[in-house]
C-alpha cells in the first residue's frame, strides 16, 4: 500500500488514481499548479501549462559564414555582406547598415526556430529561418557549400 500524495489516503500500489479524492497519484507533475498529468502531456489539464518537448542538444562546432560580395552586390545592391553565425545555443544573422556606421544582429535562439526555407539557385543559394511569433529571417548570397552546411545543421535540428 501506497500513501495519496494529496489526501495522504492508503491506496493499492498499482493504483494511478486515489479511490478517495480522484486525484492522479503518478505522473509528472505541473511546475504551474502542482497537478499531476499523464507522463506523455503535452498540456496541463487544470491550467494549460505547455510541457516543453526535451530537445536534444546539438552536436556540432560553432562556425560563422559571411556572404559572397559579389551576390550581395548584384542582388542587394550593397558592397557589405551578411554573416551568419551558428552556435550552441542561437543563431545570430548581422546585417550591416550604410557605410557600416550600425549593424543589426538578430538573435534567434534554438528554441524559436519553427523551420527553415532553403532555396538552391545556380550560382549562390539562400536560408530563410522561420520562427515562432517573429518575422523570418533570412540570409541571401551564400556559397553552395555554406548554405549546404547552414541547411545540414537546421535538418539535424528537426530530428
Amino acid at each position: 500500500m501506497k500513501d495519496c500524495p494529496d489526501c495522504l489516503s492508503e491506496i493499492p500500489d498499482e493504483a494511478q488514481f486515489c479511490r478517495h479524492c480522484g486525484e492522479r497519484v503518478e505522473g509528472k507533475p505541473c511546475p504551474g499548479c502542482g497537478a499531476r498529468n499523464w507522463s506523455e502531456a503535452e498540456v496541463c489539464r487544470w491550467c494549460g501549462h505547455r510541457y516543453e518537448a526535451p530537445r536534444g542538444r546539438l552536436e556540432f562546432e560553432s562556425f560563422a559564414v559571411t556572404a559572397q560580395l559579389l551576390p550581395t552586390i548584384l542582388q542587394r545592391g550593397r558592397f557589405l555582406c551578411q554573416t551568419i553565425r551558428l552556435t550552441q545555443e542561437k543563431i545570430i544573422i548581422s546585417t550591416p547598415g550604410i557605410f557600416n556606421l550600425s549593424r543589426q544582429d538578430e538573435e534567434i535562439p534554438w528554441r524559436k526556430v519553427a523551420g527553415f526555407d532553403y532555396r538552391s539557385g545556380i550560382f549562390w543559394d539562400q536560408v530563410t529561418v522561420e520562427t515562432r511569433g517573429q518575422s523570418a529571417s533570412k540570409m541571401a548570397c551564400l556559397t553552395k557549400s555554406e548554405g549546404r552546411r547552414i541547411r545540414q545543421v537546421l535538418q539535424d535540428l528537426e530530428t
